[in-house]
């Protein structure tokens, strides 16, 4: 076949495709020798158990050749949960209600989103890293759930005191429908923070009972997701939200094969 003999494609190995998942520091407001790079273990188990070699990428600050040698290395690109983002990324200023921000993050992550949007690289958002895509795309959000008069207080995890989880009705034919199979899905919220809105190049893929925006898309790009809820906390125990993880390993996988060689590592 062309392009590929003995185990190879395009002059690499065929081996499963790596998956970066961004992390946060912490403790905020310390000294970086008294900070950790801190991802919750699950994103690299489902990445594994999709597939995956999961990679965990440091917050070191934006810098071009840095953001572009990620980029070259990665096949795909999960941006993680963490802190809420500046609102002067979205020409707002800090209300009361704003939580902790790491603006070194913000600025970091919404380049190499940028990037990997250039690239055409896959890209899994998950809550922050929903808000993280609509934000660098030009969307803004409620700094709050109480600025929002519609919002119900489950999406900050008020349905824990019930013990059930509020559903989301996912949108007919976007990628996110066609990647779960199912009308709606039973979602864990953990966000105090919602979209307000978003650009053109957006579709709303899932819809709280409330109408606020569970999931998001990229219109014109092979593969980027958002979800503001935390499949990887539920993977195994619905294989629906593993489901986000395959996916995204099937389109990094394509991604690599279609990769020249010479641009890689």
């Amino acid at each position: 076949m062309s392009g590929q003999k003995h185990g190879v494609v395009h002059g690499r190995p065929s081996t499963p495709p790596r998956i970066c998942i961004t992390s946060g520091r912490d403790p905020l407001g310390e000294q970086p020798e008294q900070q950790y790079e801190r991802v919750r273990a699950a994103y690299s188990g489902c990445v594994a158990e999709s597939g995956g070699i999961p990679y965990i990428l440091p917050t070191p600050g934006y810098d071009p050749a840095l953001n572009a040698t990620y980029l070259d290395f990665a096949d795909g690109l999960i941006f993680s949960g963490g802190e809420d983002i500046h609102p002067s990324f979205y020409g707002e200023i800090i209300l009361e209600k704003c939580g902790a921000i790491d603006e070194k993050r913000d600025l970091f992550e919404i380049e190499l989103f940028r990037g990997a949007l250039e690239r055409g690289l896959p890209v899994l958002g998950v809550c922050r890293g929903m808000q993280l895509i609509a934000v660098a795309l030009g969307g803004s959000l409620y700094q709050d759930l109480s600025y929002c008069q519609d919002a119900g207080a489950f999406h900050a995890g008020a349905w824990q005191d019930g013990g059930e989880m509020p559903s989301v009705r996912l949108t007919s034919g976007t990628l996110l429908h066609q990647v779960i199979e199912e009308e709606s899905l039973p979602v864990n919220c953990q966000h105090h923070q919602l979209i307000k809105a978003l650009d053109h190049t957006c579709t709303v893929s899932a819809v709280s009972p409330d109408g606020m925006i569970e999931g998001i898309e990229v219109s014109d790009s092979p593969f980027v997701l958002g979800v503001h809820w935390h499949p990887e906390r539920l993977a195994l125990r619905d294989r629906c939200h593993l489901e986000l993880f395959r996916a995204l390993v099937r389109a990094a996988a394509d991604y690599s094969r279609k990769t020249v060689s010479s641009k890689r590592p």
